[in-house]
């Protein structure tokens, strides 16, 4: 089998990711299609309904592909790069109806936005935090509350230090928020980039820990965000 950086699944198909090409397989792990569309392309996510799949690249860019007809929809560049705004190593989710896209972008004052994307025709509907002081480094859905959650940081805090969190969307502001210690966030981001991979890549910066312990339980950010919430 090829060397994939990310190979993730959504029960009914599966996409691996070289770099340089994206593999569609079935469920029985025949390949279906495959696209050549992006330069550096290691992240890949599946929408909800499971008509489309989205795949971004380093360079930031995003292609959206529909599953049913195994065919590029669009591509486009949504860092773009004015103002020094690039992408960064963060993650990307739908909304579980499958009509919004989010996306996090990192801005030239080493901050975070994060983009709204309507999927019917990938137009951007909102851009959110343009004047926030935080990195955020990943956004997740949960089903069990129907809110999402974002772990990030703070920059510039009174006493010069980062101020690490996980907060909860409320509309368009970030609310609730918790702070964690810098071991924990540290945790969370390079288990939350494992798992963006499918557990293919461990990261090559990530702490030595046991990989088949890393990933036999499920490491949420709204269990993170629960337990220092209520005690």
């Amino acid at each position: 089998m090829r060397k994939f950086v990310t190979y993730v699944t959504n029960g009914e198909y599966s996409i691996g990711c070289t770099g340089q090409t994206v593999y569609l397989f079935d469920k029985n792990n025949i390949e279906l299609a495959k696209f050549r569309d992006l330069k550096y392309a290691y992240y890949a996510v599946f929408s909800p309904n499971g008509n489309m799949f989205a795949v971004r690249s380093n360079e930031g860019r995003l292609a959206i592909y529909d599953l049913a007809e195994r065919r590029l929809m669009l591509k486009f560049r949504y860092a773009k790069g004015k103002d020094g705004e690039q992408p960064q190593d963060a993650n990307a989710c739908f909304s579980p109806d499958g009509e919004r896209f989010y996306i996090i972008v990192y801005r030239a004052d080493l901050c975070s936005s994060l983009l709204i994307y309507r999927t019917s025709d990938f137009s951007l509907e909102k851009r959110l935090f343009d004047d926030g002081n935080m990195v955020l480094d990943y956004i997740e859905y949960d089903a069990e509350t129907e809110k999402y959650y974002l772990l990030g940081f703070f920059r510039n805090t009174p006493h010069g230090d980062n101020s690490y969190f996980v907060g909860r969307l409320d509309g368009d502001f970030l609310a609730d928020i918790v702070y964690i210690s810098e071991s924990e966030y540290e945790f969370y981001q390079q288990y939350k980039d494992f798992e963006a991979t499918g557990f293919t890549s461990w990261p090559a910066f990530a702490i030595p820990y046991d990989i088949d312990n890393f990933k036999d339980y499920k490491h949420t950010l709204a269990k993170l965000w629960s337990y220092y919430y209520n005690n």
